[in-house]
């Protein structure tokens, strides 16, 4: 509790009144102890328990004057004991304090909902727990003692008594009493003649509240009416006309002042007949100023339904409007609407360079421009990060979204100043048009999202379409995530080897090792395929492993197989996650103790395009491979961005020239001077060369003149499985695969 061991207030006898009973309902230990011994030297007279079911049944026999109430107790709540507080007549007009630890306005909310009269949040501050709770008991008090003052009143006027003189001294000085409370109270307390309607009394509260003299009211009782709000009218008259039936009222409605302001009030009345007839009807009631009170509430709500940055709807206003689009849309089939999903390009950039508060400048600026490109019916929300989707209303056709999208992504092309750097931006955008197939506003939310990623994926600061064709892709890619993690358990992976050869000897030199997946249910599954999602969902890691360690156990197996073949050494590709990998340099070692496998037996292969974003990280990745004997090749060479400064720092051994020059190097020079060049590139750098996808035997003859001292492809022998070569190995003395013929 802050301030615990602060000074104690403490109040005389004649501000406490009487000494008053408190329950206080906590389920911990330390709060009821310290609360307890801090009320009752504040002269309250106390009591603790720790649980709702047990405070239930002690509060009809206790009747405290006042209940602080933990809102998160286990078993019965605070919330459900205030209910059932509230529900019993005996009960209901107890005063509720709600404490708790949670600061969320959800739970403040609830809190006044199930009666409570105020909020308390643990730590409390000690002198303003106090006061709040001598503030709620003077209320009670002063509530109590203005009906009994009333009620004696009530009887005391209409009673005929030979003691009149006696009766009216009394009366007296109740009604001076009466008034001197009513001159204090901050709630108009007011009384009224049924008929006709006649404003009998009101206290200086009114003027304060109303902003009018009382002595308007007292000469017009119709402004009583007048100065409600036109729209709560009706319903506050319609109130009043049913009290006699009623008995009583509890309304909540606007009032507004001379100046325009607008003010919301409670009204609580009731009807009060007299002993001797219903002439004497007349109504008597309290109206309080609850102004903060609903602007506290519509910022609640605000917050809860917007983002905190843009202002922006968020994400559950924004799905609450598409299903109401998409419930009007059932209901009128001419009806049209599209949902866009936008995602920023670059945004990372500006947030890794310029810091999150650039960014968040960027977003606020981002939602400005898209607000200023689309109509005053459509919805402009931010889900979150650097996502937003748009509700375009009354759209009927594709190529009006179409219009809205270019409009947009030409308007954040423009540059933006952030703290006085220019910044571009741009982003990827997927569009929806509603149909009557779709049935939950989620469902076109995801489709657009969909096609958002599909425009991503195509190309920066463009923009798809959703089609059907686009959800069967990400049904099938997510198929086959889960389909690979169970495959990797149920061994349906498997490994072929390509032979790579000695150009000159056309010996075999080594092998590559390549995945192959067969399916039980779909069969062999391309590695195009379940490759490119293995890499961007992180499932080449263990595959990866996977395919490392097998490679290595098949060459070791090989080597003892065949001895004279032990200068054998498997290729294995690796992509760029797993370099990033911090367990890659142990999980290697690992597999060559566990295998019984020499580095220099091993070469990775790595793509250029993995290699072009290299940093000091990776490249200390790669030295360390290499101080463990390990090569290291670059695969596809020549089909990236190639630089001589990036391949001079890193510890390269080989570069396979991609197998779309070797194909076409006897029909076209081009393609024939690009083999030359990496040829004499690698040379010059202390690199070997393997040229991959040789087919025919003038490409062997072009690459033997060109020096080229290693290749591969179906010339020499397809991928093979580890048991076709280890029979190659035994039944080839020399190492030489016999050629394959290729039509």
């Amino acid at each position: 509790m802050k301030n615990f061991n602060a000074q104690r207030i403490t109040y005389s006898s004649s501000e406490i009144h009487q000494k008053k009973k408190v329950l206080l309902v906590d389920d911990s230990f330390f709060y009821r102890e310290a609360i307890g011994a801090i009320l009752r030297e504040q002269g309250y007279d106390t009591h603790c328990i720790g649980d709702g079911a047990m405070a239930l049944k002690l509060i009809p026999a206790l009747l405290p004057d006042l209940v602080l109430l933990d809102a998160h107790m286990p078993g019965l709540d605070g919330y459900e004991v205030c209910r059932q507080i509230k529900s019993t007549p005996q009960t209901h007009h107890i005063p509720i304090i709600f404490v708790s630890t949670s600061k969320a306005a959800g739970d403040r909310v609830k809190a006044f909902e199930v009666g409570g009269v105020d909020y308390l949040t643990k730590p409390f501050e000690l002198e303003e727990t106090l006061l709040r709770i001598r503030n709620q008991l003077e209320i009670q008090n002063t509530q109590k003692h203005l009906n009994e003052v009333n009620s004696d009143l009530e009887q005391r006027v209409f009673k005929r008594t030979l003691q009149l003189k006696t009766v009216h001294n009394r009366l007296k000085a109740s009604e001076e009493r009466l008034e001197n409370i009513l001159e204090t109270l901050q709630d108009i307390v007011w009384s009224a003649a049924i008929e006709p309607f006649q404003i009998l009394y009101l206290n200086p509260a009114a003027a304060k509240i109303y902003h009018r003299p009382l002595e308007d009211f007292l000469k017009d009782s119709r402004l009583w009416f007048e100065v409600i709000h036109p729209d709560d009218r009706p319903e506050v008259v319609e109130c009043m006309n049913s009290l006699t039936s009623r008995g009583s009222i509890d309304i909540e409605y606007r009032i507004v002042w001379p100046t325009g302001q607008v003010r919301w009030v409670k009204n609580r009345s009731h009807i009060v007949v007299g002993e001797d007839d219903m002439a004497s009807i007349r109504v008597e009631g309290l109206v309080t100023d609850i102004s903060d009170r609903k602007r506290a509430e519509v910022q609640l709500i605000h917050d809860a339904l917007h983002d905190g940055l843009t202002q922006l709807p968020n994400r559950t206003l924004f799905v609450d409007r598409l299903e109401t689009a998409l419930a009007r849309k059932h209901r009128s089939p001419n009806y049209g609407f599209a949902v866009l999903f936008l995602d920023l390009d670059r945004f990372k950039v500006v947030n890794d360079s310029l810091g999150h508060a650039a960014g968040d400048q960027l977003l606020i600026e981002v939602a400005n421009r898209l607000l200023g490109c689309v109509s005053a019916g459509d919805t402009v929300a931010r889900l979150g990060g650097d996502e937003f989707t748009i509700l375009l209303d009354d759209v009927d056709a594709t190529v009006e979204a179409i219009t809205c999208v270019q409009k947009i992504q030409a308007a954040l092309s423009q540059p933006a100043k952030i703290n006085g750097t220019t910044v571009f931006t741009g982003c990827s955008i997927g569009i929806v048009v509603a149909t009557t197939a779709y049935t939950a506003g989620l469902d076109l939310l995801r489709d657009a999202d969909i096609a958002m990623y599909r425009a991503k994926e195509s190309h920066q600061s463009s923009y798809e379409v959703f089609d059907l064709e686009m959800h069967a892709r990400l049904m099938r890619r997510l198929k086959l995530e889960h389909d690979m993690h169970v495959g990797l358990e149920n061994r349906e992976f498997k490994l072929v080897y390509q032979p790579i050869v000695a150009l000159k000897t056309e010996a075999i030199v080594g092998f590559e090792a390549l995945v192959r997946w067969d399916n039980p249910k779909e069969g062999v599954i391309n590695p195009t395929e379940f490759i490119p999602i293995a890499e961007e969902t992180g499932f080449i890691i263990p595959l990866g492993e996977w395919i490392l360690a097998e490679a290595c156990r098949h060459l070791k197996q090989w080597q003892q197989i065949a001895p004279r073949f032990r200068h054998l050494r498997v290729n294995v590709n690796i992509a760029g996650s797993q370099l990033w990998d911090p367990e890659l340099l142990s999980k290697l070692d690992q597999i060559l103790i566990d295998v019984g496998l020499s580095g220099h037996y091993l070469r990775l292969e790595m793509t250029e395009t993995t290699l072009i974003e290299q940093t000091e990280k990776v490249v200390s990745v790669l030295r360390q491979i290499r101080q463990r004997g390990v090569q290291l090749s670059i695969d596809d060479f020549g089909t990236g961005y190639s630089s001589l400064s990036y391949l001079s720092r890193l510890p390269i051994d080989n570069l396979k020239i991609d197998q779309s020059f070797v194909s076409r190097m006897h029909l076209e020079a081009d393609s024939l001077e690009i083999v030359r060049t990496i040829t004499a590139l690698a040379q010059t750098l202390g690199m070997d060369v393997t040229a991959e996808g040789i087919e025919l035997e003038v490409q062997l003859y072009l690459l033997k003149e060109l020096n080229s001292e290693f290749g591969q492809g179906y010339y020499f022998s397809k991928p093979l499985s580890a048991e076709a070569i280890a029979t190659l190995l035994r039944e080839c003395p020399q190492g030489r695969p016999a050629p394959q013929v290729m039509t």
